[in-house]
């Protein structure tokens, strides 16, 4: 069997992906459902005799570690650049406050490479730089870019995928929406990045939907 695992960004629920990575070098993978349930214990019998109210729903979460490092093919398979991604609303203050307009070159977010929307070359304050997603560092700095939710605004959301290549059939599929990401480095292996991410299972809204 060869398994896969992705995670991929939507802007709503009807488009198509404007990223999916491949996350190549597993670490752990810890799938939790919180079943909140609220326990009364009767006075004068053991715990048997304890009433279980359920009130609340149910939650689901994962916690999802892997080791980036340099691939000789970037595990991007799809990474859309920013001017599609925010359909052409890539002036200044469109990333940040005092943004400036971004501009990609030539060999900006094409085949392998990536344009930031936040980091400058070191020469200038208003180009941004591009970085090759062979790389680790390059696969980090795409990584915490594109899986960044904007706000409340905007329609965001992530799914979290295993897939059983050989058969073609899925082992683990969740919708919802990526809340924390970090990234690490160690002095005994400067040369990869140790990642890891909270995925939060559920149905993804915005300020359109209330």
């Amino acid at each position: 069997m060869v398994m896969k695992i992705y995670f991929n960004g939507y802007l709503n629920e009807t488009a198509s992906e404007f990223v999916s990575y491949e996350a190549r070098n597993l670490g752990n993978f810890d799938f939790a459902v919180n079943i909140p349930v609220t326990t009364f214990g009767l006075p004068e019998f053991y715990l048997e005799g304890a009433i279980l109210t359920k009130a609340e729903g149910n939650t689901g979460k994962i916690v999802f570690s892997w080791v980036i490092k340099d691939e000789v093919t970037t595990p991007f398979v799809t990474k859309k650049r920013w001017d599609e991604i925010l359909v052409d609303k890539t002036d200044a203050d469109d990333f940040f406050p005092d943004s400036k307009q971004w501009n990609y070159t030539v060999s900006g977010t094409t085949g392998d490479n990536y344009t930031s929307r936040r980091l400058f070359t070191v020469a200038s304050d208003t180009v941004y730089e591009n970085f090759d997603t062979k790389t680790a560092d390059g696969q980090m700095i795409a990584l915490s870019e594109y899986f960044e939710k904007k706000g409340f605004s905007s329609a965001e959301r992530h799914k979290f995928i295993i897939k059983d290549e050989t058969l073609n059939k899925y082992i683990f599929f969740a919708e919802g929406t990526i809340t924390r990401l970090s990234f690490q480095k160690a002095g005994t292996d400067p040369v990869t990045w140790n990642a890891s991410l909270e995925f939060q299972l559920g149905d993804v809204v915005d300020s359109t939907d209330v």
